[in-house]
């Protein structure tokens, strides 16, 4: 009767042992999961406008900088700065100029044995659009039009992909459809971008 009393008791010590064991281990590694990496990526690429803008200005380059944090495995924050430029349409006028200043949601799509990453993201913030002023050579009167610059609302959104590289370096690589709200109406553009994310 004791050797049985004794056995149960060293059975419920072992089994308590192993519980608080796996429990201290699954602690441990969510702790272990958790984390935020910050990257900053300088990118260039290609600016294609439409609709409305499309009907003045042509397919011009841009270049930025992308800076990111992730605040865990799938979720994170991005902020950028872009500058686009594009040739007018109009013979003679100057380059119409977009500076781009955006922040917003990042979520990726991430797979334990691949180091590549896909995600979406949408931001929004401010577009100034600047183009200085030029005189219509079609305009018999010479009249002088007059310079452009101005600063709406506006907002994006598209996918990309983090090929990773190294440690510390990626490609990332996205394209995204831009609004930009005007004066009765809006201005949308859609971008291809490519460049080198730096982590630490």
């Amino acid at each position: 009767m004791k050797t049985t009393r004794l056995l149960s008791i060293m059975i419920l010590a072992i089994t308590f042992l192993i519980g608080s064991n796996s429990f201290a281990q699954k602690t441990y590694s969510k702790k272990a999961q958790t984390y935020s990496k910050w990257s900053i990526s300088p990118v260039g690429g290609i600016i294609f406008p439409i609709g409305q803008l499309g009907e003045s200005l042509k397919p011009g380059a841009t270049v930025g900088l992308d800076i990111a944090t992730r605040i865990n495995k799938e979720v994170g924050i991005f902020a950028k700065i872009g500058y686009y430029f594009m040739t007018s349409k109009t013979t003679g006028a100057p380059i119409g100029k977009y500076l781009e200043y955006i922040a917003g949601p990042r979520y990726y799509f991430t797979k334990p044995n691949l180091k590549s990453t896909f995600f979406m993201e949408a931001g929004g913030g401010g577009y100034t659009f600047t183009q200085d002023s030029y005189i219509d050579p079609s305009d018999t009167t010479s009249a002088v039009i007059s310079e452009l610059s101005n600063t709406n609302p506006g907002f994006n959104a598209g996918v990309g992909v983090n090929l990773n590289l190294s440690k510390s370096v990626d490609i990332i690589m996205k394209t995204k459809y831009n609004v930009v709200f005007t004066t009765g109406g809006s201005s949308s553009f859609i971008t291809a971008l490519a460049g080198l994310e730096f982590k630490f």
